[in-house]
C-alpha cells in the first residue's frame, strides 16, 4: 500500500494527457472533461462531495472523512463508433482524468494535492485533392493533426466549523499544451515528372497557464440529508507560443462555474442522489473562441446507491446513474450535448473504523454525443483506485 502511495505521487507530476475520445476535441478549446471520479461517474454527479470518502478536485470537503493520508488515481479507457452524413468510423481512446492525494489534517481538517484534465483537444483529419502543377493534375493529401490538452493543478483545504458544516478552499493553476500540424503529400507514382516534390510541413505549438480559485460549502442539516456547493473563478487563461511557432500571447476568459449537489438516505441502504452544475463561455475575449461558444451550458445528472451486501472488508454498493450535459463548443455550428447512463460499484480492500482506507471505485457508461450532423455512441470505463498510507 505504500509503494501505491508513492506511485501516485509520481503520477500527479508526470501526467500527460492521453489520446483523445472524441470528435468534439476538435472544436474550441477541445472537449470538455469534468474532474469526476468513479463514484461519482456511477451516481450521474457533477463532483460535489457524496457519501464516499474520496478525493475530487475544486471540493476537498469530499476527503474529510479519509481516516489517513490518501492517494487516488482515476483511469479512463472509452471506445465508441461516430456517424457524420454518410461518413462513419471508430475511436477509442485512455486518459487519466483525476490524479489526487489527501492529508488529514487531525479528525477535522484535510489538506489536498490534485491534477486533472479539463479540456482535450486530439483529432485527425484527411482530405484528398488535386493540384494543377507543370501542366498536371497531382493527386494531393492535406493531413492534419491536434494534439494536446488544458489541465488544472491544485491545493486545496478543508475543514470541519461545526459537526453539520464544513467548509473548503483551493487555488491552483492551469496547465499544458496543444500542438497542430499540417503535412501536405503528393501522389506522384503515375505521373512522369522527373524532379521529386517534397512533402509540405508545418507545426505550431502554445502553452497554457494561468490561476484558479474555489470556494465550497459541505451542509448535513440532519443524518440523512448532506448538500453542497462550490463555486469555481478563473483567471485569463493565458495561450502563448512555444519555440520557433510564431504569434502573439492570447488570453481566454473563462467562466465563473456553480455546482451544486444533494444526497438523501431514503432509507438504510439506499440513498438518492442530484447534482447540478453551470457555467456561461459566451464571453471568452478570444474572438475565434466565441465565433463558436454555445454560451450557458448545464449539466445535471441523477443517482441512486444500494448498499447490497458486503464483500471483502467492507460494504459492496451497487450505483445507478443518469447524466446529461450541453458542450461548451458548437460542432459544425450545432450545439453538442452528451447523455449517459451508468453503473458502478466499490469494493472495499481495507477498513477501519466502517471507513475504507484502501478501494476500488468502479463505474460503466453508455453513452451518446450529438450535435445534429454528429452522432457518436460511446461506452465509458472509469476506474479509481484508492489506497491509504498507515
Amino acid at each position: 500500500m505504500r509503494k501505491f502511495f508513492f506511485v501516485c505521487i509520481f503520477f500527479v507530476f508526470n501526467m500527460s494527457i492521453a489520446e483523445g475520445q472524441s470528435l468534439l476535441g476538435s472544436t474550441g478549446l477541445g472537449m470538455r472533461l469534468e474532474p469526476i471520479e468513479a463514484t461519482q461517474r456511477a451516481l450521474g454527479g457533477v463532483a460535489i462531495a457524496g457519501r464516499t470518502p474520496t478525493i475530487i478536485p475544486g471540493d476537498p470537503t469530499a476527503s474529510l472523512d479519509l481516516l489517513a493520508s490518501t492517494a487516488s488515481v482515476t483511469l479512463q479507457p472509452m471506445w465508441g463508433s461516430y456517424k457524420i452524413g454518410s461518413n462513419q468510423g471508430e475511436f477509442s481512446g485512455t486518459r487519466f482524468p483525476v490524479v489526487g492525494i489527501a492529508f488529514p489534517l487531525g479528525t477535522t481538517g484535510v489538506a489536498t494535492l490534485t491534477l486533472n484534465s479539463f479540456f482535450d483537444q486530439n483529432s485527425s483529419a484527411s482530405v484528398k485533392d488535386t493540384l494543377q502543377l507543370m501542366g498536371h493534375d497531382i493527386p494531393i493529401t492535406d493531413k492534419s493533426d491536434l494534439l494536446g490538452g488544458l489541465s488544472a493543478l491544485r491545493m486545496g483545504w478543508a475543514q470541519r466549523v461545526s459537526s453539520s458544516i464544513a467548509l473548503g478552499a483551493s487555488a491552483g493553476v492551469y496547465t499544458g499544451s496543444v500542438e497542430r500540424s499540417v503535412v501536405r503529400s503528393f501522389d506522384l507514382d503515375s505521373l512522369p515528372l522527373v524532379t521529386p516534390i517534397n512533402e509540405f510541413s508545418d507545426k505550431k505549438e502554445w502553452t497554457y497557464s494561468g490561476p484558479l480559485l474555489s470556494i465550497n460549502l459541505s451542509w448535513n442539516p440532519n443524518s440523512s440529508l448532506q448538500l453542497g456547493t462550490a463555486l469555481q473563478w478563473s483567471g485569463k487563461i493565458n495561450m502563448g507560443p512555444i519555440g520557433a511557432s510564431e504569434g502573439e500571447k492570447q488570453s481566454i476568459k473563462a467562466p465563473l462555474e456553480l455546482k451544486l449537489g444533494g444526497n438523501w438516505i431514503i432509507n438504510p441502504g439506499i440513498s438518492l442522489n442530484v447534482g447540478l452544475s453551470s457555467s456561461d463561455w459566451s464571453n471568452s475575449g478570444y474572438p475565434e473562441l466565441d465565433a463558436v461558444a454555445v454560451g450557458r451550458t448545464t449539466t445535471y445528472g441523477v443517482g441512486l446507491e444500494w448498499e447490497a451486501t458486503r464483500f471483502w472488508s467492507g460494504p459492496f454498493p451497487l450505483r445507478f446513474g443518469y447524466r446529461r450535459s450541453t458542450m461548451p463548443f458548437t460542432f459544425k455550428g450545432h450545439i453538442a450535448k452528451e447523455q449517459s447512463a451508468s453503473v458502478g460499484f466499490s469494493v472495499v480492500v481495507a477498513e477501519a473504523l466502517e471507513l475504507p482506507i484502501a478501494a476500488i471505485d468502479v463505474a460503466i457508461e453508455r453513452g451518446k454525443h450529438s450535435a445534429s450532423v454528429l452522432e457518436e455512441n460511446f461506452n465509458r470505463l472509469t476506474v479509481t483506485l484508492r489506497a491509504g498510507n498507515r
